[in-house]
């Protein structure tokens, strides 16, 4: 599985102006309801909330992947978000988040929102450049492109 097969520009933030966890996501949210993907966005941050206070979903190397599962979507929503200036995303981290991979999937479908998830964590520990690279990019289209290089990177060697 590959989260590019997922990625649609418009669901795509490519410099979040919001600088708290709970900030942030809500503006990734609004966006959801912008394009039609979701119609409740106030459940779907509700949900994200209260997931991460089962524990932050900031997983290291600069980066977050805020998920939850929704009765009401019958395909899995992925929108990304980058924050060229770093959030403290969780009071634990010691370092600032830039790159937030927010992952909706159908409530029934728990085998393909953990492949998602695996991915999502796979394409994050694959490189330190990932990072560096995503920060320099101004359009959706050009982080998708970042994306896919480096979720082939393995399939080229």
């Amino acid at each position: 599985m590959k989260l590019h097969d997922y990625l649609e520009p418009e669901l795509i933030i490519v410099d979040c102006k919001e600088s708290g966890t709970a900030d942030i996501l809500k503006e990734m949210v609004q966006g959801l309801k912008k394009t039609n993907k979701i119609s409740n966005e106030d459940l779907v941050f509700k949900k994200l909330l209260e997931r991460e206070k089962l524990g932050s979903t900031s997983i290291g190397s600069h980066a977050a992947v805020p998920h939850t599962k929704l009765k009401k979507i019958k395909e899995p929503i992925i929108s990304l978000g980058i924050s060229k200036q770093g959030i403290q995303y969780h009071e634990n981290d010691k370092e600032p988040v830039h790159f937030i991979i927010l992952i909706l999937s159908p409530e029934n479908s728990p085998i393909i929102h953990l492949q998602i998830l695996a991915a999502a964590a796979a394409l994050i520990k694959k490189s330190k450049k990932l990072i560096k690279e995503i920060l320099k990019v101004d359009t959706a289209a050009g982080l998708i492109e970042i994306v896919k290089k480096y979720e082939t990177l393995d399939d080229q060697e």
